[in-house]
């Protein structure tokens, strides 16, 4: 049975030979470790703020992300991972980052003028947008926002799919390819503010702001489906370590509609939908179940998200992805823990399938590698089915 085989029977809640393994990106200490020289691989900021707006200020972005590509395809065959859930298209005409301090660039849209700020933290490898024309100008900037997203017809020329094609063509032979595609919750960026005074003074703005996010969305994940990919994935985050960003019931009015657009045109490619998020959101998985996603990804054991009772509760109707602990136990170790803690989730989770095993997010620069190998390695060990753990 190959990876993609593997992954199909989980989503179909059957058993397969073994647990799938799932990482939603792999970040530069351990990709580096894995292959033994320096890679340009996952959500690091040194790699996506440093390099890469050097790559663009010098004229060298195309030549970035093929090399950023190449070292992910060749990163997810040396661990054997059974998916990769991030091909995504690339920009043709990306804007060139004005550099205002050693590690902070401003972004500034030549159509609209807005702007958009984002800093590097050398002692964390963050890297996150904290500045923008919507943070200082309010709800007035997002609308000029909208204006613009509305008048603009969705341009797939304007994207570069080579590498989408090149990740199905390379790892999707046995393997199991998603795209990106999700509801651009404003609550995730630096205007967030905005956004959620938004939702009380403003809806009907907010309403159009995520329409027009959405339709261009639409249109670059049917690019990708058509493409060849085996599903999408949705990151942005819906909460904090105790309960949602805002009320299920705004969930229900302003995203979980607009989300169940983008699983219906998954599942009318017969592909699925995996929903990532960190924190607590106990409240939000009737909502999620009813959008059509298909699997719910990070299941963050620090936020009181536990993959056993969710097992109990939704384990037929949602595939459960993670939840080894990425704040704690891949950090800190010892590598018995890490085996422990890894032997405990696949116990809980993989009987009857609808499971792939993953951290409680992503390998982020704190993971020690040897502590991450130490979590697979358990899983080939004793994620044989019928279980063995």
């Amino acid at each position: 049975m190959n990876s993609k085989e593997r992954v199909q029977l989980a989503f179909q809640h059957r058993e397969p030979d073994r647990v799938p393994l799932f990482e939603l990106t792999i970040d530069n200490p351990t990709a580096s470790h894995v292959l033994g020289r320096q890679a340009w691989c996952g959500f690091g900021g040194r790699v996506r703020g440093v390099i890469q707006n050097q790559a663009l200020r010098e004229g060298w972005f195309a030549e970035f992300i093929r090399r950023r590509t190449a070292d992910e395809i060749e990163l997810w065959r040396t661990l054997d991972l059974d998916v990769y859930p991030n091909a995504a298209p690339a920009p043709r005409q990306p804007i060139i980052p004005e550099q205002i301090e050693e590690f902070r660039w401003r972004f500034t849209d030549p159509g609209t003028g807005q702007w958009t700020e984002s800093l590097y933290a050398p002692e964390s490898d963050m890297y996150d947008q904290v500045d923008s024309s919507i943070r200082q100008e309010g709800l007035p900037a997002l609308e000029r926002l909208t204006e613009a997203l509305e008048r603009a017809e969705p341009d797939m020329d304007a994207w570069d799919f080579t590498l989408v094609e090149r990740m199905v063509a390379e790892l999707g032979r046995d393997r199991f390819v998603m795209g990106v595609a999700d509801v651009e919750i404003g609550s995730t960026w630096d205007w967030a503010q905005h956004f959620l005074m938004g939702l009380i003074l403003a809806p009907a703005l907010i309403h159009r702001y995520l329409d027009a996010r959405l339709r261009h969305t639409l249109a670059l994940a049917e690019a990708m489906l058509q493409r060849g990919v085996d599903g999408l994935h949705g990151g942005y985050d819906w909460a904090a370590t105790t309960q949602p960003m805002f009320s299920p019931r705004h969930f229900d009015q302003f995203v979980f509609p607009r989300l169940k657009q983008i699983t219906d045109l998954c599942h009318r490619y017969g592909a699925v939908y995996v929903k990532h998020t960190d924190g607590n959101v106990n409240k939000l998985i009737p909502g999620m179940i009813q959008a059509g996603v298909d699997g719910f990804q990070a299941i963050e054991p620090r936020a009181g998200m536990d993959i056993a009772q969710l097992k109990r509760d939704v384990g037929d109707r949602l595939t459960l992805i993670g939840n080894v602990d990425c704040s704690t136990v891949l950090v800190d170790g010892p590598a018995e823990a890490v085996a422990a803690q890894t032997r405990a989730v696949i116990r809980a989770a993989a009987p009857g399938g609808g499971f792939l095993l993953s951290s409680s997010n992503s390998i982020h620069p704190g993971v020690k590698p040897e502590f991450y190998l130490a979590m697979l390695a358990t899983a080939r060990e004793c994620g044989d089915y019928p279980m063995r753990c």
